[in-house]
C-alpha cells in the first residue's frame, strides 16, 4: 500500500500531485499552499561540493546545480545584501550575527566591515574554509546535529530554507541559538507569487533535489509561528544578477546545453562585470522575532 502523504508544515491530508522533475515527485498542499518534494532524498550534502560554488562542473561535465563562480556572482548582490542588513538594523538589539548557509562568507564580510561579530554554518567544507580564511567563525555540518552553546542576536538564512530536508527541526535549532527577542531574517522563494503561478511546473525555481520546499506566505507564517517566532516585517526585495548567473539558473532548470555554454561565456572577461536588476517578486523576505 502506498504511504499516505501529509503536509510537512501544516499536517493537512488534502494533498495532490504537482509534477515530477529530475526524477523527484512534488506535491501541493491545498491548506497552506506549500509545494514539497516527497520523499525527501538522502545524502543532500553531496550536492554542495566544490563544483557547486566554483565552475558548476563535475568531472568535466556541466553540473545541474550551483554557480559558475559564487564569489563573483555574489558581488552583483551587494546592494541586495546591504538592503537586507539595513532591515536587520531596525530590529537587532546586539551585534552578534550567525549566518546559516554562510557559503564563502560574502554576507558576513559586510557584517564584519560594520563591526559585527560574525559566525555561521556551512555544509560545504570547500566554502567553509574560504569563509574561515576571511576571519569568520564557521561551523561545518548541519545545525540540528551540532551543539552550539553560544547565543546570537541575529540569525540569517539567505535562500536556505528551500534547501532544508526538515525545516521544522532546523528552525527549532535556530530558535535555540538565538537570544530571547533575537531576530531571524529569511529570504526564500515565493510559490504564491504571480510569476510562480504563471509558470506553474515550469517555474525556473522548481529544481529538486536542490530545492525541496516551495513556500507560500501562508505556509511560512504557519512554520515560523510553530517554531516560536513572530513575524515583524514581510516584503519583497529585488536582486541583481550577473549574466553568467542568469544563464546558469536557466541551464539548471531547463537542461539546454546552449544555456550552460552561455553561462560559461558570460562568466569570462568583461562580460563577467555585467549584471541586471531582477525583481520577479517570486522571493519573499521576512524579519521575525524569537518569542
Amino acid at each position: 500500500m502506498e504511504q499516505e502523504i501529509s503536509c510537512p508544515i501544516c499536517q493537512a491530508k488534502k494533498i495532490n500531485f504537482f509534477c515530477e522533475k529530475n526524477g523527484f515527485k512534488l506535491y501541493n498542499c491545498f491548506a497552506c499552499q506549500l509545494i514539497f518534494v516527497w520523499p525527501i532524498p538522502a545524502n543532500l550534502d553531496d550536492i554542495y561540493q566544490a563544483s557547486y560554488f566554483k565552475g558548476g562542473l563535475d568531472d568535466g561535465k556541466a553540473n545541474k546545480f550551483g554557480y559558475v563562480d559564487y564569489e563573483e556572482d555574489k558581488k552583483a548582490m551587494r546592494e541586495t545584501f546591504i538592503a537586507y542588513f539595513n532591515k536587520i538594523l531596525k530590529f537587532a538589539r546586539g551585534r552578534k550575527i550567525f549566518d546559516v548557509g554562510a557559503a564563502t562568507g560574502y554576507f558576513l564580510d559586510l557584517a564584519k566591515q560594520a563591526g559585527w561579530q560574525t559566525s555561521g554554518i556551512e555544509i560545504s567544507e570547500y566554502a567553509a574554509e574560504i569563509a574561515r580564511g576571511k576571519g569568520h567563525q564557521i561551523f561545518l555540518g548541519s545545525l540540528e546535529n551540532l551543539e552550539i552553546k553560544e547565543k546570537y542576536d541575529v540569525v540569517t538564512m539567505w535562500d536556505v530554507l528551500e534547501h532544508l530536508g526538515d525545516p521544522k527541526k532546523y528552525l527549532k535549532s535556530v530558535h535555540d541559538i538565538l537570544n530571547q527577542g533575537g531576530i531571524l531574517a529569511i529570504n526564500t522563494i515565493n510559490k504564491s507569487s504571480c510569476w510562480a503561478r504563471l509558470w506553474g511546473k515550469n517555474w525556473h525555481a522548481i529544481l529538486p533535489p536542490e530545492h525541496l520546499f516551495y513556500y507560500s506566505a501562508k505556509s511560512l507564517k504557519i512554520l515560523l509561528e510553530a517554531s516560536g517566532f513572530e513575524i515583524l516585517e514581510q516584503l519583497k526585495i529585488g536582486k541583481r544578477f550577473t549574466l553568467s548567473y542568469i544563464f546558469k539558473v536557466l541551464a539548471n532548470s531547463y537542461n539546454f546545453k546552449i544555456l550552460n555554454k552561455l553561462a560559461d561565456f558570460f562568466g569570462k572577461g568583461l562580460w563577467r562585470r555585467i549584471s541586471l536588476p531582477v525583481n520577479l517578486r517570486d522571493n519573499i523576505f521576512i524579519i521575525a522575532k524569537k518569542i
